[in-house]
Formats: structure tokens, sequence, C-alpha cells
């Protein structure tokens, strides 16, 4: 035992000299120190035998050694646990969870995420993205601070009217398409073992497979865009994750070549619910709904789940294919396919989340996470442009462009149920992947937000819009 420890505590200290890829799995884009060490104890995991998704995170930035001692003494625990083969259910069992650590087996049972291989507006970074928009109340830009906006002062933005109608507005003309809304350099790398001949190979043969199939595990990309992952806990040993998944621009769809819903700003999500440990049901978002599937009935790689983001909207799915939608004037369908496939473990912001006291913590994981910008109570991107804007057009009561959407914050993590929706809404658990159906759609809302949910099923306990912030 101390020989194991004392070869994985050697490699880390001397990692500096070797020449090892750059990927940080479960991290956000950190010094290549950090992943030098991240890489170094996945490969000792692997050589001991343990799951090389289940092994000890480190921070992103910091230096482990200056770590406090109470949490180098919680990590010495959990790679003696591992070692000594210890269950990695063990917290759940003992009732003694930490409240910003974030159980191994969530990580584990990640969804592996399907990007639509034509899409013309990849992943964004929330950071970045901040470096191109503009707060604006009512059309009118608002006097921020001399600091510059960023991730952790967004919610200064809630001093004005208490946020709710500030839009993060684009600094450029979106038609013009500037580089930042597209994320073209945020498309999922291709891992180095899979490159070249052999990922052809994998690709044909995930062309092949029928849906639903059980697939032999697949390395996903890691995309510059971090994604974010808020972990809940609840009642009778139930464990929500959700992963949050953002992007610049939102291109609506085509109906009769015309085009609706295109917005500035784009949040979706998927959540994993965990019982006792185990994986239990998988939801996927579509526009201001979804659906909800169990465990076993979801696709998977391996073990986790596999999920489709549809081009343009990036509404998800559990299948690849055409998504169709019934509107009141015509026709409108989403489109899948197994197009770049991105794991966003490998670099997310992380965190636990307390909806009953709408407490957000940076997870063990990523402790320096910033949580300000959870708390920013607008828009995240341009206020549906006016009509007499030369950008802007409706047909029978739907717009060409609309709201930028709200934060994960309104996005239900309080729900009781899986699906998302009232509480009284029914949610159906699909126990297969049935051939595609025509569903009812309302049409493009603000921002695709529901705004007849009430207390934690949508928003979190007691918000006014006056948390956080006053008025001005």
């Amino acid at each position: 035992m101390r020989a194991l420890l004392a070869l994985q505590f050697a490699l880390i200290a001397t990692s500096n000299t070797l020449q090892i890829p750059l990927q940080l799995q479960g991290q956000p884009v950190g010094s290549r120190a950090a992943a030098r060490r991240h890489w170094i104890n996945r490969k000792v995991c692997n050589w001991l035998g343990i799951n090389s998704q289940a092994h000890l995170p480190e921070d992103a930035e910091g230096d482990w050694r200056k770590r406090a001692q109470d949490e180098q003494e919680i990590r010495l625990g959990q790679i003696l646990g591992h070692l000594a083969g210890s269950s990695k259910h063990n917290d759940q069992a003992n009732g003694s969870r930490i409240i910003r650590e974030i159980p191994e087996y969530v990580l584990e049972y990640t969804p592996l995420v399907h990007l639509y291989s034509g899409e013309q507006f990849w992943p964004g970074d929330i950071g970045e993205h901040l470096e191109h928009v503009t707060p604006l109340l009512n059309y009118t830009p608002v006097k921020y601070s001399t600091q510059s906006m960023n991730l952790t002062n967004l919610d200064d933005l809630n001093l004005y009217n208490h946020g709710r109608f500030v839009y993060l507005t684009s600094e450029d003309n979106v038609e013009d398409r500037p580089d930042w809304l597209g994320g073209e350099k945020n498309i999922p790398d291709i891992p180095e073992e899979e490159d070249g001949f052999f990922a052809w190979v994998i690709k044909v043969i995930k062309q092949m497979l029928p849906i639903g199939t059980i697939a032999p595990p697949m390395q996903g990309g890691r995309s510059d865009a971090p994604a974010v992952l808020i972990v809940v806990e609840k009642d009778e040993g139930v464990i929500d994750a959700f992963w949050f998944y953002f992007y610049s621009y939102n291109l609506g769809n085509l109906v009769f070549n015309v085009r609706f819903g295109n917005h500035v700003g784009d949040w979706e999500h998927c959540l994993v619910r965990f019982q006792q440990g185990e994986p239990k049901f998988v939801f996927v978002s579509e526009h201001f709904f979804g659906q909800a599937y169990s465990y076993d009935a979801i696709e998977k790689y391996g073990k986790r789940p596999v999920i489709y983001s549809a081009e343009g909207t990036h509404a998800m799915y559990a299948t690849p294919g055409g998504h169709p939608y019934v509107l009141p004037f015509g026709l409108l369908q989403d489109t899948t396919d197994r197009g770049p496939l991105w794991d966003p473990a490998l670099n997310a912001l992380t965190y636990t989340y307390d909806y009953k006291s709408d407490s957000l913590r940076a997870s063990n994981l990523t402790p320096e996470a910033p949580i300000e910008w959870f708390y920013f109570n607008g828009h995240w991107g341009d206020k549906a442009y006016p009509l007499d804007d030369s950008r802007q057009y409706s047909f029978v009561g739907q717009h060409h462009y609309v709201d930028g959407p709200l934060g994960p914050r309104f996005k239900h993590l309080g729900r009781r149920k899986v699906c998302q929706g009232p509480f009284e809404d029914a949610c159906t658990i699909h126990n297969w992947l049935p051939p595609e159906r025509l569903r009812y759609w309302e049409g493009p809302g603000p921002g695709e937000e529901r705004e007849d949910w009430n207390g934690d099923e949508r928003d979190p306990p007691g918000l006014d819009y006056g948390s956080r912030g006053g008025t001005l």
C-alpha cells in the first residue's frame, strides 16, 4: 500500500519534467502543471486497475501542496479508499457527504453529447461571452462600475430593477456573424487515441449501431468552452446532477423557409437523477419542455448516457434524426446526428446547490469557480428587437428574434419530479426509445421560459428579484 502511494506521489512530483498532453478532466482551463498532475493521476489509476473517472480530482489553478490540511486528509482518505477497494458510495451510506463534495459517481455517469455535424454555433465560454456584450435596460446602457463586467461581479446588475429586465446585449450586429458567436474554436478536440484511421472506424461503427444500443466506451473530446455542473441533494437519497451547456447564439428553425426564434445566448441542460448512488433517470431539455427516460432506456457508450444537441437550436434529444413539431401555421423540425462527441467532464465549472436556501457553492473539484454570475437575475442575450428594427419581422405572432434566456438559476433546480415545468403537470418516464412522434409546440417564448411556474418549481424559494441587490 505504502509503495503504491509513494509511486503516485513521486510521479506527480516529477511530472513537471515530463511531456504530457494537456487534458484537464473535470476542470476549467488551468495551468499546464495542474493538467500534468491530473494526467499522471489518471494513468496511475489505470495502471492500478482503478476506474479512470473516479480518481482523485485536483484544482485547476492552485498548487495541491497549498491545500488546507483538512482537505489533504480528505483526499488522502479517498486515495486509500480506492486502493483498498472501498465502495464508491461510502458518503451516501454514512450520511456524511461534505457540502461542497461532488460524489464520484456523478462524473462516472456524465452524459456524452453528440453535437450536430453541420453546426454553425458551437459551445460558448460564458466568461468570453461577457467580453462582447453590454448590459441594457429598456434598450439603454446601464452605468456599470469602473471594473469590467465578468463572472465575479455579474450579479451587481441586480441593482437595476433587481436585474430582471437587464439584457446582456451584443456589441456587434449579430447578423454579421462575428466569430465569438460561432464559437468554432470550441469544437471538441478529437482524442489522441481516436485520431486518423481509428477515428474513421469508430465513426462507421457508431453509425451502424441501432438506436438504444449499449456501445463500447467511446472517448469524447474536450471543448475549450466549460460546461457547468450543478449538483443538488434532495430527500430520500436523491441527487440531481444538472449539466448546463451554453452557446452564444441560438439559430431558430425554418418554417416555410422563414426563420423564427433566433436569440443571443442559449442555455440548454440535461439532468441525471441518482438515488442511493445509482442512476435512475435522465431528462433532456427541448426548448421550454423536454423528455424524461429511465437510465436503462437511454442510449449509452459504456455506462455513460449519450444525448444529442440539435442543429442551431441546441435542443437536447435522446436519439439522432429528425424531431418534428406542429406549429399553428406549419411544420418545424429539429435535427440531430452523431457529430463531434463532446465530453463535458473534461472541462467544467462544478458546483453544489442548496435549492432551499438558494446557496451555490464551488465544489471540491473546482474550488475557485466563481459563483456571482449564477445570481444574475437578467437575460444572457439581447432583448427582442422592436419591429422598426430592420433585423426583426413577425408572422402570426412569431418573431424572427426573441429575448435571450435567463440563466441556470431559473431552470427549475428545485424540481421534485424529473421533468421541468409546474409540479401539477404530468411527467412521463419513457422506458424505451420510441419512434419520434409529432408534438405540439406553442412557439418560441421569451428566452424559451415558462412564466407561469411558481415557487421552487421554477424560482428559488422567496425569490422576488430583490435578493442580492437593491433598486436604482
